[in-house]
């Protein structure tokens, strides 16, 4: 930003000096493409670690590189008073050029830290009080200059990552492509092994850095809020599927039983590694069957 500073003054300068005395009809002004909304936080006051936060919209989702793919807004001016008596309701506003954009959300930075597509706070399409899952497209052109009201709910819980869970994730069977094919994979790590949709609800952490499409081995390593998970699986949904057909097709189960959830416990500053399991195509639609009660592994 402080790059535009000189020229948009530079500008101004051009202008005052040789405009000054001309005619100009502002009615040709072009309207510049935008992307407008609100992003509506939690109640939980923004841990110290976290740096800034920022609107992204994804060019191509997931995306590849974070620089060239992503386009963030100015950083949120979110409240971190813990005497404050309401969550925040910040509202942004991007000049874009005219396409489709897949996705956009809100990222998170630690101190010190790099951008990491897995510091999710929320995505536009993903309202967990609502039940709604689905990430939505955001198309700008001529006829729809302007995109308004593209509103993300964003949770400061999915900041709580003192620990790092990490693995190989093995894929079997054939994507499912077309218009018929994935529109978005994701691990998801839950305290409880989810029963009901409302179960889906407790979620923990989300990563979508999975390649689509991808054939070998893919190694995830997430940061997690330390403490005992007991469902930890990769979760399928495809293009023109409802948010009541996303599907799990793989998770992290018992050695001697394939159909039991295996617990694991991490505890804060610690990487759990080894943590693989298999995913399979060839469930689908149905997706992979899995027992909804605890239980230990013999």
């Amino acid at each position: 930003m402080k790059s535009k500073i000189p020229k948009r003054l530079l500008g101004l300068t051009l202008l005052l000096l040789f405009g000054g005395g001309c005619d100009y009809d502002h009615g040709l002004d072009p309207i510049p493409y935008r992307i407008k909304g609100t992003v509506i936080f939690d109640d939980v006051i923004p841990p110290w670690y976290v740096r800034e936060a920022r609107v992204a919209i994804a060019k191509r989702f997931p995306p590849e590189n974070l620089a060239t793919d992503l386009i963030y807004s100015d950083p949120l001016p979110f409240n971190r008073d813990t005497l404050r008596t309401r969550p925040d309701t910040l509202h942004y506003e991007l000049v874009v050029d005219p396409g489709t954009y897949p996705a956009a959300g809100v990222l998170w930075r630690r101190n010190g830290a790099s951008w990491d597509i897995a510091n999710i706070l929320g995505i536009y399409g993903l309202d967990f009080t609502s039940g709604s899952f689905s990430p939505k497209p955001i198309t700008i052109n001529a006829a729809q200059p302007i995109a308004d009201s593209v509103n993300v709910y964003a949770s400061w819980e999915l900041t709580k990552r003192d620990a790092i869970i990490e693995g190989d994730i093995t894929f079997k069977g054939e994507w499912p492509q077309g218009p018929e094919g994935t529109e978005i994979v994701a691990i998801a790590f839950f305290p409880i092994i989810p029963k009901t949709q409302l179960d889906f609800l407790s979620v923990k952490a989300l990563d979508i850095n999975v390649p689509l499409l991808r054939q070998e081995p893919f190694h995830y390593r997430t940061a997690v809020g330390s403490g005992e998970y007991k469902f930890i699986a990769l979760f399928w949904k495809g293009k023109k599927t409802s948010i009541f057909d996303i599907r799990t097709i793989g998770f992290y189960h018992c050695p001697n039983d394939s159909l039991q959830p295996k617990s694991l416990q991490v505890g804060a500053n610690e990487t759990k590694s080894g943590i693989d399991f298999t995913v399979d195509f060839s469930t689908l639609p149905a997706g992979v069957n899995f027992k909804k009660e605890n239980g230990d592994c013999q």
